[in-house]
Parts: C-alpha cells; structure tokens; sequence
C-alpha cells in the first residue's frame, strides 16, 4: 500500500482573519447574514425586502398582488398585509416557528418573481439580498 506525503500547511492558511469570505454582491450588504433572532410561536413580524434597480415598479404592483393571492396562506405560515412601496416590498407575516417563516418566504419569493419576470418580459433575479426582519 502506497502512502502518500501531506503538504505541511503554512501556518496562515485558512481560519477567520479580516477581509476572508464572499464579498458582498453590491457596494455594500444590505442584510447581516449573521443567524436571524429567534420568532415567537404564531407572533407577527415584519419582512422588508429590496427590490433590484432594475425592476420596473409598475410592474411589479400586478405581480405582487397576483403572488399574495396565489399563496398567502400555506400551514404554519400567513401574509396579512404585503405592499410595495418604491423599490421595496413590505409585509407582516405570522408563522409557527423559524423553518415555517423561512418556507412560506421562499415560496412567496418564488412567486412574486416569476409573476414579476412573466409580465415585465425579463429574466433573472428579483431581489438584491435578503429579507430583514423585525419582530412586532
């Protein structure tokens, strides 16, 4: 059986340091990506989520509605009031626990998007990073 020789490592390789890890994809992040606070059990809490500058608004007002009507309600997870207002979609959404806010968004996410795409005539993303959320 043959052995092989490991490389010695330098001793400053790999490890936390400063500037190490995946670069914000703007001029800066919008959102922390440090883990999100924890959600009271059926609490509401408020999303905030930044639309790409591309996007046209009016578009997106069509979108929106069509994608909080088409699923607004799924177990564990309720929109009670989305809006748009400019380049950002606000809404207060109650969930039973972390995993059910985290789905619910996701699929709400995907169908505002393809709604979106499908009638301004584009492809890509949506949203520039994301949701912020704020418990009430």
């Amino acid at each position: 059986m043959a052995t092989t020789k490991r490389a010695k490592k330098h001793p400053n390789w790999g490890g936390r340091r400063p500037g190490a890890g995946r670069k914000p994809k703007g001029d800066k992040p919008m959102v922390s990506h440090a883990r999100r606070a924890k959600i009271r059990a059926g609490g509401r809490v408020s999303i905030r989520w930044q639309l790409d500058p591309e996007i046209e608004v009016k578009g997106a007002r069509a979108a929106l509605a069509s994608a909080l009507k088409a699923g607004s309600e799924a177990t564990g997870f309720h929109v009670a009031k989305g809006a748009l207002r400019g380049r950002v979609a606000e809404f207060t959404v109650s969930a039973r626990d972390a995993e059910r806010l985290a789905r619910g968004m996701q699929g709400l996410a995907i169908r505002f998007a393809r709604a979106l795409n499908r009638t301004t005539g584009r492809k890509g993303r949506v949203f520039t990073d994301r949701y912020e959320v704020k418990e009430e």
